[in-house]
């Protein structure tokens, strides 16, 4: 499964990267939502893990743009500041799920299973 993560959060980015990389996932980072976006049409990404950190608007273009230009792609957030407005708003834009910071890995990966194209992650 290609994951990428987009979060502005540099050690928090790349502490993420390295386990989900241990459970076999082939993971990118980036914190630029525009890079992002490319990425995740271009590389063909499975899911996309998104910081809720960025600036709302930004944040929601990205969603909308992520699941016009790359549909089969999805979105999941990572709710670091317990936002449950942007949350929900964000969910209506089209993201999959959401998890919180600290992430749980075993609820990640469960998360991340069920939108695995072969099922398995």
């Amino acid at each position: 499964m290609k994951v990428l993560i987009v979060d502005v959060d540099d050690s928090f980015r790349e502490n993420l990267a390295q386990r989900l990389s241990r459970h076999g996932l082939t993971v990118t980072v980036t914190d630029d939502t525009k890079e992002g976006r490319l990425f995740a049409c271009q590389g063909q990404m499975d899911a996309v893990l998104v910081g809720l950190s960025s600036p709302r608007q930004a944040l929601l273009s990205f969603l909308r743009e992520i699941r016009h230009d790359c549909p089969e792609t999805e979105v999941m957030l990572i709710n670091h500041s317990g936002d449950v407005q942007l949350s929900i708003e964000a969910m209506k834009h089209g993201a999959f799920d959401e998890v919180g910071s600290p992430v749980d890995l075993e609820e990640l990966l469960q998360k991340l299973d069920a939108i695995s194209p072969k099922g398995k992650t």
